[in-house]
C-alpha cells in the first residue's frame, strides 16, 4: 500500500440508501386480519447510507456516492446526511418508476431479531457513469455497501474496486442479504469476480453460507479466502466478530446489551471496524471497537438519525 499525505476523505462508501420505517421492539408479528399498537422511528437507511452516517459521527470524513429519486424522501434522506457530515454525491434517476429511493419496513423484535420488507427504488439504477474515479484517488478506504439492491454496479463493481487499489486506497464490501435474486451459481459469481480486488469482506454467518456450498462454517470462510479475498471479518451477532485470513483467526466476543435497535447494526459495526483500522489499531482491538459501536447502537432507541459517537462507545471500552 503506498503512502499518500493527501486526501479528501477518510472514507467513500458506494451503494445503496433507503428510507428506513422501523419498529421499536415487538413480542410478535400480529396475525392476519390483526392490528397491533407500536412504535415507529423514521430514519436513514441502507447499507451505505448507514454506513457512511455512521462513519462521520464517529468524526471520520465520508463521501457517499449513492443514487435517489426526485421525490420528497429522497430529498430528506440527501439533507439529513449533509446534516450529519457526509459529502452526498447522488444523482438522480431519471426513470420514472424509480423516482422514489429505497423504502425498507423493519419490523423489531424482543429478542434482538428483525424482519422486513423492501422496496429498492431508485438504488437499482445506480450506475458505473454515477462513480467519479477521481474522487476515489482521494480517500483512505473504499466500502462498497449495499451488493444485492445495487444490481446496475454488477459489472463494474471489478473495476471499481480494482482501480481504487491501483490507487492505494483500501477498499471493503458489504453485500448483505439476497432478498431478491436469491444464493444461485449467477448470483454468487457477481460476488466471487470482485474478490481478488477487495481486502475486507464483511459477511454475517447466513451469508457466508448462501455464498459456498462446503458443510462447515471454517470450509466457507476459507473458500472466501481462496477465491482472492485477503480478509472476511464476520459478524456474528450475540457470539461478537471475527476476523479471518490465510495466517490467522481471531474472535471477538460481543458485548452483552438488551437489544432495542437492532436496524442498521451491522452497518454501524462496519463503521467503527473502518474507524479503528484507519486509526491504526490492531485486529483485536479493531473487533472490539466495532463490537462496542454495535452494542451502543443497538442497545439505545434510535431517535431520528443519531448514530454512536465516540463518547457513546467510550463507556464500554
Amino acid at each position: 500500500m503506498k503512502e499518500r499525505e493527501i486526501y479528501d476523505y477518510d472514507v467513500v462508501v458506494i451503494g445503496d440508501v433507503f428510507y428506513d420505517i422501523a419498529t421499536m421492539p415487538v413480542r410478535n408479528y400480529p396475525e392476519r386480519d390483526k392490528q397491533i399498537g407500536c412504535e415507529f422511528t423514521l430514519n436513514i437507511g441502507g447499507q451505505a447510507g448507514n454506513c457512511a452516517a455512521a462513519c462521520a459521527s464517529l468524526g471520520l470524513k465520508p463521501a457517499l456516492i449513492c443514487k435517489t429519486g426526485n421525490d420528497v424522501l429522497s430529498k430528506w434522506i440527501t439533507s439529513e446526511l449533509q446534516k450529519l457530515g457526509v459529502g452526498c454525491f447522488a444523482t438522480t434517476s431519471e426513470k420514472e418508476e424509480l423516482q422514489h429511493p429505497g423504502i425498507t419496513v423493519s419490523i423489531s423484535f424482543e429478542d434482538g431479531s428483525r424482519s422486513m420488507l423492501s422496496d429498492r427504488g431508485a438504488n437499482l439504477d445506480l450506475k458505473e457513469e454515477d462513480v467519479d474515479f477521481e474522487l476515489l484517488k482521494k480517500a483512505r478506504f473504499l466500502m462498497r455497501a449495499g451488493h444485492w439492491n445495487t444490481e446496475g454496479l454488477f459489472t463494474a463493481n471489478k473495476k471499481i474496486l480494482r482501480f481504487a487499489k491501483s490507487v492505494g486506497v483500501y477498499t471493503g464490501v458489504d453485500i448483505g442479504w439476497s432478498a431478491y435474486l436469491g444464493w444461485t451459481a449467477p448470483t454468487r459469481q457477481t460476488v466471487f469476480d470482485f474478490l481478488p480486488s477487495t481486502d475486507f469482506l464483511f459477511v454475517n454467518e447466513a451469508e457466508i453460507k448462501g455464498l459456498s456450498e462446503k458443510e462447515k462454517g471454517e470450509e466457507r470462510e476459507h473458500e472466501l479466502l481462496e477465491k482472492g479475498c485477503e480478509n472476511v471479518i464476520v459478524h456474528r451477532g450475540a457470539k461478537g466478530s471475527s476476523w479471518i485470513t490465510r495466517d490467522f483467526e481471531i474472535n471477538c466476543p460481543a458485548f452483552k446489551v438488551k437489544p432495542i435497535s437492532p436496524t442498521g447494526v451491522g452497518d454501524v459495526f462496519n463503521a467503527g471496524f473502518i474507524y479503528a483500522f484507519l486509526g491504526g489499531k490492531d485486529a483485536k482491538e479493531c473487533l472490539k471497537f466495532a463490537n462496542a459501536c454495535a452494542a451502543t447502537h443497538i442497545s439505545k432507541k434510535r431517535l431520528r438519525n443519531v448514530f454512536p459517537t465516540i463518547k457513546d462507545v467510550e463507556p464500554l471500552i
